[in-house]
């Protein structure tokens, strides 16, 4: 995997009001789910493809949220796993802002997706946000 270093920058303006810079899930949570639905949508799983889809997933997720012009650093992961009945248990833990950092994450397939029980792998988005 490649790093690359996005270009994110944010000049304050005082006459932003404050609910427009918060990092919500309103906002973040429909950039996770299209750039997930776009990658994987009807894909068949393949292991050798999976490091690819997870790189093209955060690469995008990280893009767009920086276009969303607010004042935070990002930090996006994402775990894709066969569905084979396996358990997963997984755990985050941090010391943030309990008022300006926030988590979103999402599902894949998630429960309104027609075709959930023919979806042969599962997609775990976290995006998190951290005021600057």
């Amino acid at each position: 995997m490649q790093l690359q270093k996005l270009t994110h920058t944010f000049a304050f303006n005082p006459e932003t009001k404050l609910e427009q810079l918060i990092f919500n899930e309103e906002q973040v949570k429909p950039i996770l789910q299209n750039v997930v639905d776009e990658v994987l949508n009807k894909q068949p799983y393949d292991e050798d493809q999976v490091q690819q889809w997870v790189d093209t997933i955060c690469d995008k997720c990280m893009k767009q949220m920086a276009d969303l012009q607010k004042p935070y650093k990002y930090v996006v992961t994402c775990q894709i796993m066969q569905a084979s009945g396996a358990g997963l248990h997984s755990s985050v833990s941090c010391y943030w802002n309990q008022e300006e950092d926030n988590l979103v994450q999402y599902f894949w397939p998630n429960e309104k997706k027609k075709d959930r029980n023919n979806c042969k792998m599962y997609c775990i988005i976290t995006a998190v946000g951290m005021f600057l």
